[in-house]
C-alpha cells in the first residue's frame, strides 16, 4: 500500500506540472486599472461642424450657421504639482483590471479623464475671430478596451473612445461674449494602438510622476481629481523595444482615431469629422504608409515624411 500511495503522490504532482507548463506565459501578469498618458500631435487634429452645423445667429445677431473645421493642438494639462504630467494634455482611465484568457485576450472599460486642446490658430465665424478651448464637458461615456497580449513584453489594443466635449470660444478683441458648446465625439480604433510593460525601454518613454497628483478635467485650468496610481501598462509603445533578443530602436510617430466605422485612419480626412492624433513610439524598422494627410478636409497636401526618430534612440539594452 506504501508503494501505491508513494505512486500516486508522485502522477498527482506529475499532472500538476503538466498542467501548469501548459499555462500560456502571458498568463502570468495581467494589466492592472490606471490611466494611459497621450500627447496630441499637433497638425492632425481636428473637430468638424460639417454634419451639425451651429446654429444660426450662434455668434451674433444674423451670423450664418457655422459647418467650419477647428485645427486643434494640446495645451498641458493643469496639475498639482505644476508640470507633473510634462506635456499630457489627454488622460484615458483603464477602470478595470485586465485579466488575460487563455488566448492572451483580455477587456477592460475606458473613459476619458481629462482633456486639454486649442486651436491652431483663431477661428474666422463670420462675426469677429475667436480662439478656441476643448475639454471634457459633463459625465463621459464609457467604452470596452480589448487587449491582446502577443508576447512577454507586450501585445496590441482596440479602443473606441466616446467623449463629450466642452468647446468655448473667446473672442479676439475681448470684447463680446464667449460662446460654449458641448460637442459630442465618437472616434473608432486608431492605428500603432500597441503597448508594453512598464519597464526598460518603455518605461524611458513613459510620463514619469512620484506621488500623488491631481489634475483638471473640467477645463477651468484648477486641478479637480487624483490622477490613478503608475500601473504596469504603457499606452503606444511597441513591446518589441523590451526584448533583448532583437533590441529595436523606437521612432516616434503618430496613432490617430478618425471616425467610428474607419478601419483606416490614414485614409483622407474628409471622410473623418473628427481626427485626433497622439504621439506613439514604434519599431524604426516596421515599414510605414509614405502618404499621410494633414488636418485640411480640402485639398490635403501629402507629407513624404512618416516618423521622426527618437532623439537618442531608445533600445531594450538601455
Amino acid at each position: 500500500m506504501k508503494g501505491r500511495r508513494t505512486w500516486r503522490a508522485h502522477l498527482v504532482v506529475g499532472l500538476a506540472l503538466l498542467a501548469l507548463a501548459a499555462v500560456p506565459a502571458w498568463a502570468a501578469e495581467n494589466v492592472q486599472s490606471g490611466a494611459d498618458y497621450w500627447h496630441t500631435t499637433t497638425g492632425f487634429t481636428f473637430t468638424s461642424f460639417v454634419q451639425e452645423p451651429l446654429p444660426a445667429g450662434f455668434f451674433c445677431p444674423g451670423s450664418k450657421p457655422f459647418n467650419g473645421t477647428i485645427n486643434l493642438r494640446g495645451v498641458p494639462l493643469a496639475t498639482e504639482p505644476a508640470s507633473a504630467l510634462g506635456e499630457t494634455d489627454t488622460i484615458v482611465r483603464r477602470l478595470d483590471k485586465a485579466v488575460f484568457n487563455a488566448k492572451g485576450e483580455s477587456t477592460t472599460r475606458i473613459q476619458l479623464m481629462a482633456l486639454s486642446l486649442a486651436s491652431v490658430k483663431p477661428v474666422d465665424t463670420g462675426c469677429g475671430l475667436y480662439n478656441v478651448t476643448a475639454s471634457l464637458g459633463g459625465e463621459q461615456p464609457v467604452t470596452e478596451m480589448k487587449i491582446a497580449r502577443t508576447s512577454d513584453f507586450g501585445g496590441s489594443y482596440i479602443a473606441p473612445l466616446e467623449l463629450n466635449v466642452r468647446l468655448v470660444f473667446t473672442p479676439v478683441s475681448g470684447q463680446g461674449d464667449r460662446r460654449e458648446v458641448t460637442h459630442k465625439v465618437s472616434l473608432g480604433p486608431g492605428t500603432d494602438s500597441v503597448w508594453a510593460y512598464a519597464k526598460g525601454a518603455a518605461a524611458k518613454v513613459a510620463v514619469r510622476r512620484t506621488g500623488t497628483v491631481k489634475v483638471d478635467t473640467n477645463g477651468d485650468r484648477v486641478p479637480d481629481a487624483f490622477v490613478p496610481a503608475p500601473s504596469n501598462f504603457v499606452a503606444g509603445v511597441d513591446p518589441a523595444a523590451l526584448s533583448a533578443d532583437t533590441a529595436v530602436a523606437l521612432c516616434k510617430d503618430q496613432s490617430c482615431h478618425c471616425a467610428r466605422f474607419s478601419h483606416d485612419p490614414y485614409v483622407p480626412n474628409w471622410y473623418c469629422d473628427h481626427l485626433h492624433c497622439v504621439d506613439v513610439y514604434v519599431d524604426c524598422s516596421k515599414p510605414v504608409d509614405k502618404v499621410r494627410y494633414g488636418p485640411i478636409p480640402q485639398d490635403p497636401e501629402p507629407s513624404t515624411d512618416p516618423v521622426t526618430p527618437v532623439s537618442g534612440s531608445l533600445n531594450g539594452n538601455n
